[in-house]
């Protein structure tokens, strides 16, 4: 159980977080360009032959994407009464690799109009386009496409496993309502969470969770607006009690459990997340301000660079906290170089590695 903070610290560290939470934060032109680049691809979908409906989904539609913006996702929906033969629905389970090939067929010499290098090609899941175009600061965002199709007497829609040349059930469209639904700041302020969080995560070598499986997590979790210590606390505290109980489960009730990174489990992704829970609680009994971007600097060690601790304390904390990447780094040099102490000078250690 952790102590009650006091206000006055809970405080500092909030503003901390908040600094952090602005360094991350989306570019506004790179934020317009991904959604033109999106919109320009929607559009084009719009005329295939049995277009039913678009829709925007995935960090961006979301609102909890971090800098760099580098891709957007959408789909169109498909009308399975114009494809009869396609489908789980139909009498000839027709796979989506044919149907999803015909679209970015369709597509690209359109998207080409505004994007003349732009090249799309063919993922597990998606059309993947990418522009050739980037800006002055060298972002690029590229642009997912999910080719859908209407479910018979299902919530949600088929969508393309391109692997396996079949369709998976899903619900896109209502990932993106459940996370920008009122209230605002419940919103708001989930999506703050959801930013610090993946941040966090992605930082690792080996992420434990994806990125919707955390936005999954928060709309189970916070249910109401809090300081963000408190509730990035709370949110990695509880995010590890239920990875170590079982996968998360789509908030849509459509498709299965979210999985886990390839190679990852239960037991190493509850123990790297309880991790961060401590060291945001670290930062709360922190005395200075020194001492909270010391602790918060294992979760954003790009905002912190000059907080990072010897390698000898480094490398104890990823062997508790299970950080594989680190530990792998750490001794890549072998086990004495990682473990032997940094020289002093004139017994300062204020500069350690």
């Amino acid at each position: 159980m952790y102590q009650e903070a006091k206000a006055e610290e809970a405080t500092e560290v909030d503003e901390v977080l908040d600094e952090v939470r602005d360094e991350i934060s989306a570019d506004d032109d790179d934020l317009r360009e991904a959604r033109e680049r999106r919109k320009c691809v929607l559009e084009a979908a719009a005329s295939f032959d049995g277009f039913l409906r678009k829709f925007n989904s995935g960090s961006v539609a979301h609102g909890t994407v971090n800098n760099l913006v580098d891709d957007a996702d959408g789909g169109v929906v498909l009308n399975r009464q114009v494809y009869p033969d396609l489908g789980p629905d139909s009498d000839d389970e027709g796979g989506p690799a044919e149907i999803v090939a015909a679209v970015r067929d369709h597509i690209m010499p359109i998207v080409r109009e505004t994007y003349p290098d732009a090249e799309g090609r063919l993922t597990k899941r998606a059309i993947l386009i990418r522009f050739k175009e980037p800006n002055d600061d060298d972002v690029d965002p590229s642009v997912d496409l999910i080719v859908g199709l209407t479910r018979k007497d299902a919530d949600g829609i088929w969508i393309p496993n391109l692997d396996r040349d079949r369709w998976d059930p899903s619900d896109p469209e209502e990932h993106t309502r459940l996370l920008t639904a009122k209230p605002k700041d419940l919103r708001v302020h989930r999506a703050r969470i959801i930013r610090l969080a993946k941040a966090a995560v992605k930082h690792d070598s080996s992420p434990v969770l994806i990125s919707f499986n955390i936005e999954a997590l928060a709309l189970e979790q916070i249910e109401e607006v809090d300081g963000l210590t408190e509730s990035l606390r709370s949110f990695f505290d509880e995010a590890a009690s239920s990875i170590s109980e079982s996968l998360t489960e789509d908030p849509a009730e459509v498709s299965g459990a979210i999985k886990l990174p390839e190679g990852m489990t239960r037991t190493r992704a509850a123990k790297r997340l309880q991790y961060f829970a401590d060291k945001v609680q670290e930062a709360v009994d922190a005395d200075d301000r020194a001492g909270i971007e010391a602790a918060l600097a294992e979760l954003y060690p790009d905002q912190f660079p000059d907080a990072e601790k010897s390698e000898k304390k480094s490398l104890a904390e990823a062997l508790r906290s299970g950080d594989e990447g680190h530990i792998r780094k750490s001794f890549a040099a072998g086990p004495a170089a990682a473990l032997k102490p940094k020289a002093r000078s004139h017994g300062n250690d204020a500069h350690a590695a």
